[in-house]
């Protein structure tokens, strides 16, 4: 898959959930819509949505209740750039309305998708491997040690839809994993047991399973907190790029 079709996708699957057009997210500017549960939105979308903000560059669109539009295009106004709508300021004085109403901000996330076609990277040698598909993968449940890979239950809203284990004898050392956060759109995490970061097994197991996600003809992509500088090496280290910012309240 190509970065162009990866972003072609992800703009038709991004103007669904923001009442838009696909291009909203190609050219400079700010779109504001009416927040609103919108058929084919992702699973992660909340289902009250008060405010869903998304940035691909110099396009940012926000879907926003009523109370909060004219704060958030006077905050666009004042904004040198509105990469900064992210930022602390921005995110504060929205925070800080969104409170009056029993809400507030979530944090913000960076997403990742292919930058081209995908690196076969090496599983090392000293694992044994063990894939799981959508039924076996429940096998797993209840989840509590691999929180960032899989769910701690099945979602039928979100199901975990393939898995990859490294596995150490009996102890499995790291799980990636992916879930079905729309038909097409697979949404990748990584877990790796505290032991044994830092030696790689990490991008390796994230590699092999979004090729496989590729190979299944879905969409694989990436997210992770602002701050989580090792979880964004792995995604660039397996041949993503960044592609868009994301928060909500």
């Amino acid at each position: 898959m190509t970065k162009e079709q990866a972003q072609s996708i992800l703009y038709r699957q991004l103007a669904k959930e923001f009442g838009c057009t696909p291009e909203v997210f190609t050219r400079p500017g700010l779109t504001v819509t009416t927040a609103a549960l919108r058929p084919g939105a992702r699973a992660t979308i909340r289902k009250d949505p008060m405010l869903l903000m998304a940035g691909t560059g110099n396009s940012v669109a926000v879907s926003v209740h009523d109370s909060l539009r004219v704060l958030v295009e006077e905050l666009a106004a004042r904004a040198d750039g509105l990469h900064r709508l992210f930022e602390f300021p921005a995110l504060r004085a929205l925070d800080k309305k969104l409170r009056e109403y029993g809400r507030e901000l979530w944090g913000a996330e960076h997403f990742f998708l292919p930058g081209g076609p995908l690196p076969k990277l090496p599983l090392p040698e000293k694992f044994q491997y063990q894939w799981f598909d959508r039924e076996t993968v429940r096998s797993i449940y209840p989840n509590r040690r691999f929180p960032m890979a899989l769910a701690e239950e099945y979602s039928p809203d979100r199901p975990d839809v393939i898995a990859l284990a490294a596995l150490d004898g009996g102890t499995i050392a790291g799980v990636a994993g992916a879930s079905a956060d729309t038909e097409i759109m697979w949404q990748v995490g990584i877990d790796v047991v505290e032991e044994y970061r830092g030696k790689g097994l990490g991008t390796a197991l994230v590699s092999a399973l979004s090729r496989e996600i590729e190979n299944q003809g879905k969409l694989p992509f990436y997210g992770t907190a602002a701050g989580n500088l090792a979880s964004q090496r792995i995604a660039v280290g397996c041949g993503f790029v960044p592609a868009w910012i994301e928060t909500d309240a």
